[in-house]
């Protein structure tokens, strides 16, 4: 694949990718849990970097490819972790449920909490396509980015190094 081409394409799956989570809050109603959102600013970040390097593709691909590959690992990694944590697999250590630090003094009060307050629990997934939950799916897509990103800046490097002996 074209580093170009690798370019343009990790720059309109990074816009898809936070373009549907945006939707789907703000459309259907779907609160993201803490781990939903610490993946969303890495895919912003992301689409940060690479809205740079398509602007100016030849002045920071040193720094960029990195960058590149060092976040969307980060994201592997966390949709990993958040993908175990719904199969039970691991064990939360980061709270996702809000904590309650109101005092409740009849059971129709604690009634009203529990039916006004909204489950933001990592380990229930709200939305899931073709059986396999959005933090399966960012799994995923940010495995083959962040192969396909090894395998493009490989090439560059290959070829900066050809440049150079020439």
């Amino acid at each position: 694949m074209n580093n170009k081409v690798f370019d343009r394409f990790l720059f309109l799956t990074g816009f898809l990718v936070v373009l549907t989570s945006f939707l789907l809050e703000f459309l259907l109603g779907l609160t993201p849990c803490k781990l939903c959102n610490f993946q969303r600013y890495l895919w912003i970040f992301l689409l940060f970097v690479s809205t740079i390097n398509l602007i100016n593709p030849y002045s920071y691909k040193k720094y960029i490819y990195p960058i590149m590959s060092f976040s969307l690992g980060s994201i592997v990694l966390l949709s990993f972790y958040h993908s175990g944590i719904e199969l039970g697999v691991f064990t939360n250590v980061i709270s996702c449920n809000a904590s309650l630090d109101t005092k409740v003094n009849t059971i129709d009060e604690l009634d009203l909490i529990i039916r006004n307050t909204k489950n933001n629990d990592c380990a229930f997934p709200k939305f899931s396509v073709f059986n396999m939950t959005l933090s399966n799916l960012s799994f995923i897509i940010a495995f083959l980015l962040l192969f396909l990103n090894l395998k493009s800046h490989k090439s560059y490097i290959f070829n900066q190094h050809v440049k150079k002996e020439n």
